[in-house]
Order: C-alpha cells, then sequence, then structure tokens
C-alpha cells in the first residue's frame, strides 16, 4: 500500500513518488550559490507540498489531543489504598450515599463493596461505607465538602463507582450530582469512560 492517499491531501503540486529521491546536496547548506538557485526551481513545489502535508498532519494530531485531552492532562486515578485519611473517609460517605440513591437496598450496596474492592478498598473502609450508607450526607454537604477540598470530580467517579450502571435512578442521581459539582461534559464524559462498568 503506497501513500498516494496523503498525496490527495497533501495538494497538487509535483514531487517526488516512491522510488524518486530528491537532489539532496542541491540543498544542503554547503551548496555553492548558482546550485542553489538552480535547485530552488526545482524544490519550491516539493516546498509547498510540505507544507500542505506538515498542516494536514498537524492538524489531525491537534485533534487527536483535543479528543483525548482529559485523559492526558487531567489523569484521576481512585486508589482507596494512596489516598489520605481524610479524603477516603470522605469518598467513602460519597460512595455510602450514593450507593442507595437508586433504591436498590442491600443488593446494590454489596455490588457497590464489591466495584469499591476492585480500587483498593480494605475492609476498614468497606466498614466505613456501610456505616455512611446507614445515615447518608446530604447532596448539600457532599458538594460543600467536594468543592471545598477540590475534589468534586473523584466525588463524582467515586459516586459512579457506587451507583453502578443499571439503575435508571442511579443515573438520574449523577446527572444531578454532576450539575450540582459543576463538572463540564468533558471532565463527565472522561470519567463515564474510565469507570463505568
Amino acid at each position: 500500500m503506497g501513500f498516494e492517499w496523503l498525496w490527495r491531501f497533501a495538494g497538487r503540486a509535483a514531487g517526488p513518488r516512491d522510488g524518486q529521491g530528491l537532489a539532496l546536496d542541491m540543498i544542503l547548506p554547503g551548496a555553492s550559490m548558482d546550485a542553489a538557485g538552480a535547485a530552488s526551481s526545482t524544490t519550491r513545489p516539493m516546498r509547498r507540498q510540505r507544507e500542505a502535508t506538515l498542516k494536514v498532519l498537524s492538524s489531525k494530531l491537534l485533534g487527536a489531543h483535543l479528543a483525548n485531552r482529559h485523559q492526558i492532562s487531567y489523569p484521576l486515578t481512585i486508589d482507596f489504598r494512596s489516598l489520605p485519611e481524610d479524603d477516603r473517609a470522605f469518598l467513602l460517605e460519597v460512595a455510602g450515599a450514593a450507593a442507595l440513591a437508586g433504591g436498590g437496598g442491600e443488593p446494590a450496596l454489596e455490588a457497590a463493596t464489591e466495584r469499591l474492592r476492585r480500587h483498593g478498598a480494605d475492609e476498614a473502609s468497606i466498614q466505613r461505607l456501610r456505616e455512611a450508607a446507614a445515615a447518608p450526607p446530604s447532596v448539600n454537604a457532599i458538594v460543600a465538602r467536594a468543592l471545598a477540598g477540590d475534589r468534586a470530580a473523584h466525588a463524582y467517579a467515586v459516586s459512579l463507582l457506587a451507583v453502578g450502571t443499571r439503575q435508571a435512578a442511579g443515573q438520574l442521581y449523577l446527572t444531578y450530582l454532576a450539575a450540582r459539582l459543576g463538572l463540564s461534559q468533558e471532565v463527565v464524559g472522561s470519567i463515564n469512560r474510565r469507570y463505568r462498568d
């Protein structure tokens, strides 16, 4: 397979094809002035073609970066083993409130504990989750504490882990929580792609 598709996008200027090479000795810095003058007329179309190719490639690279920028520039990871104690306690309270938001009762809480175990929650953390589910904090308290501690995205991610994906009421809770936390659609989409079951 050749690079004919690249030449179509790079412009209509004639240039070297497979098997043809540039006269590199004519465009080297040490070449004589008359040779450089002769080469300038033959390399002008190639320069235009090169510039057009670079424009197309740079726009494709920029488009790929912008499509994936939140995973690159905002690497949100949830690992309960590495979180500080106060952040861990807060996020477990958030998870406890979210686990029962869909109305699934004890089976929903069990499913939430299994999902959180996969992210490093130990038995002490699971016990704290159960205590938080017994007396969950209000959404106002969650939002105030998450915004004060710059943990809005973490609170949403942990809520997504606790809610799961099967309950419509849980999805509505997540939508409401994201709106209250002020998360953009890009951040919510990035977290959903990373943590949705």
